[in-house]
């Protein structure tokens, strides 16, 4: 827990560290194009420089900051229509204005696709993470019915093992029709083999598959024994 609030901090501090460098960034970027634009006479477009601004807004994850970027520059156009020099006699003041409103338009314009192509990328990305993830645990779920399907024929090859053990017992005493010291010695044998097999298929630390009678794949349990 206190991992995962220490990693969601740190995003939160990176994430505000890249909105003041962008935003850093922006606002000395426009101050530029805004003396370059107060510098120049009217008539000449040159508050579409401005969108160069709002492509650079995107590097924050922040719409809003995209949207105070495309209104700042709104308001630098306006202060470069203002604040400008003189448009030449033979510039009509129709063209001045259609600059202006074309550079707003496509101030405008460039923050809204960009913002919706964004949004679509980032949706690609999240449906992308999903299947990642998806395929990840069919692949986990995948590997934990292996596992169980050799556990179960590791246990079927020892209770197979046991059976076989004990019908041979059975035979030896339908045989001498006794009970004698050595087949009671041979079951308690076999028994405790048994156990102890099982025992040690319970114990694993780690799971190695190993190639069975037949060509089935089982666990290796002896593997702690062989190890030492």
């Amino acid at each position: 827990m206190t991992n995962s609030n220490q990693s969601d901090q740190h995003a939160l501090n990176t994430g505000k560290t890249t909105d003041m460098k962008v935003g850093f960034a922006c606002s000395l970027c426009a101050m530029i194009i805004l003396l370059i634009d107060l510098s120049i006479p009217l008539g000449i477009a040159g508050g579409v420089l401005y969108i160069v601004i709002v492509l650079c807004s995107l590097k924050s994850p922040e719409k809003r900051f995209t949207i105070m970027i495309a209104a700042m520059c709104t308001l630098f156009v306006g202060i470069g229509y203002i604040g400008s020099p003189p448009a030449p006699e033979n510039v009509p003041a129709y063209q001045v204005m259609a600059n202006r409103f074309l550079a707003i338009f496509v101030i405008w314009i460039t923050a809204i696709l960009a913002l919706i192509q964004r949004d679509k990328t980032n949706e690609l990305h999240q449906e992308r993470l999903k299947n990642l993830q998806s395929a990840k645990e069919a692949e986990i779920q995948r590997e934990k019915l292996n596992v169980l399907k050799a556990t179960m024929r590791t246990v079927q090859d020892i209770t197979g093992n046991f059976l076989n053990g004990m019908q041979l017992i059975k035979l030896e005493i339908d045989k001498n029709k006794t009970l004698s010291e050595e087949t009671v010695n041979k079951l308690d044998e076999l028994i405790q083999d048994t156990s102890q097999r099982i025992n040690k298929l319970g114990n694993l630390e780690e799971i190695r598959e190993k190639r069975m009678a037949g060509g089935a794949i089982g666990i290796d349990y002896e593997q702690k024994a062989e190890d030492e």
